[in-house]
């Protein structure tokens, strides 16, 4: 797409105020002051500028469901059985209004690009690839939507899931998504398989891992040690990894640097986490947070993401990474003005690393995908949770937001 010339006058990167050209979809240039006479332009007023926003973990095709749906009550079932009888009922016309829905929330606040997972199961079958794959043709351009072939009912559960994970890669997903705690006593054969046929189809992989509070679960490990076997450092990303947070404190930063030596990514999802979590245990109320602190401060590529929005996992998800990084600073233990501060990358050069973005950042040649939010710092606009008053994919304006005084005064 081709993008004419836009000059983003007075914004704030770093803590200066600095211009920034944008040319033909990427920044041209950042300096103190530029004159650019023939470019169309927007005075930011001090406001902050960061790169896009990367959600690099979310469920779109089962988006919006929570209606249809009891809550979760100590004794009643779970959200993952009340979601498999759902996805019996899914169309993809259904499939495609929801997730449509849920990305135009998401560029709102700020989103350029994202990774979704694609349900595939004898329940749902191969409809939810067919609704994302023309959504994502729909929206190229304004979103870079990275598909998963993924297996949330496990792949051991029948005889028919594996063949449509393979198919689904063959019609254009991307990555391979697995769930070894949806195969219980086969975890290890369920990562195997998974390993085995992203290398046979050349595709990353990415893994939920790692929800429960007991450290003889632990899945981890084997996926780091099948990383370095397969050769896919930098290849491979694991969500939730809520089970770091009950390991002892030699066990867990002897696997945090694993991670780190095996360059395997980690996603922590905060908002399901504190839904979920600790809803049997009638002693205690863990809500599963990862070590997102300690994961960051022993060298791994951490992020930050929804994951589900309005559904039995998080009825009250929202495809907004600014939220998120509130909830993470509530739920984490990351709400000192020094942890805001460095909360951001969380949402974007760390997930766009995770995703291979190419082009990412702010700086000269980097493709204009960029957020202005209506705050000096990122402090401020994680605490205000300040609007988002431009969102620019590829240089073109994707969103443009205000928000007015309800008095003048």
């Amino acid at each position: 797409m081709t993008v004419g010339r836009r000059l983003l006058r007075d914004g704030r990167i770093d803590g200066r105020r600095v211009d920034v050209l944008v040319e033909n979809g990427h920044i041209a240039a950042i300096a103190p002051v530029i004159e650019a006479g023939d470019a169309e332009c927007h005075d930011l007023q001090g406001k902050l500028l960061l790169p896009g926003f990367v959600e690099s973990h979310i469920h779109l095709d089962k988006a919006f469901v929570a209606d249809r749906a009891p809550g979760l009550s100590r004794d009643g079932p779970s959200p993952q059985s009340m979601v498999a009888e759902l996805k019996r009922q899914f169309t993809v016309d259904d499939i495609y209004t929801r997730a449509r829905r849920a990305a135009r929330e998401a560029i709102r606040h700020g989103c350029v690009a994202m990774r979704a997972y694609v349900e595939i199961d004898p329940y749902v079958e191969l409809r939810g690839v067919e609704a994302m794959l023309s959504l994502k043709a729909d929206l190229a351009g304004v979103l870079d939507l990275q598909l998963v072939a993924f297996a949330q009912e496990g792949i051991f559960q029948d005889d028919v899931t594996q063949a449509l994970i393979v198919e689904g890669l063959g019609q254009g997903l991307e990555v391979l998504g697995g769930c070894p705690y949806m195969d219980p006593g086969q975890e290890r054969p369920h990562i195997d398989w998974c390993f085995e046929t992203a290398a046979k189809h050349g595709v990353p992989l990415d893994f939920h891992a790692d929800t429960a509070d007991d450290p003889a679960q632990l899945t981890t490990d084997y996926i780091v040690s099948q990383t370095r076997a397969y050769g896919m450092a930098g290849d491979v990303q694991i969500g939730h990894l809520c089970t770091l947070d009950v390991l002892s404190p030699d066990t867990r930063a002897a696997l945090i640097d694993a991670l780190r030596e095996a360059e395997v990514h980690v996603v922590s999802l905060p908002a399901t986490e504190a839904h979920v979590k600790g809803r049997d245990d009638p002693v205690r109320a863990w809500r599963g947070v990862t070590r997102i602190g300690e994961l960051r401060e022993g060298g791994v590529n951490v992020a930050v993401a929804t994951n589900n929005v309005v559904n039995p996992f998080t009825p009250y998800g929202h495809a907004d990474l600014l939220r998120q990084l509130l909830v993470t600073a509530m739920t984490a233990h990351l709400g000192n003005l020094d942890q805001l501060a460095w909360l951001p990358e969380l949402v974007t050069t760390n997930p766009a690393k995770a995703l291979k973005r190419r082009g990412y950042g702010l700086s000269a040649g980097a493709r204009a995908d960029l957020v202005v939010l209506d705050a000096p710092d990122p402090v401020t606009a994680i605490i205000e949770q300040s609007e988002k008053a431009l969102v620019l994919s590829g240089g073109r304006i994707v969103a443009e937001n205000s928000r007015t005084n309800v008095l003048a005064v």
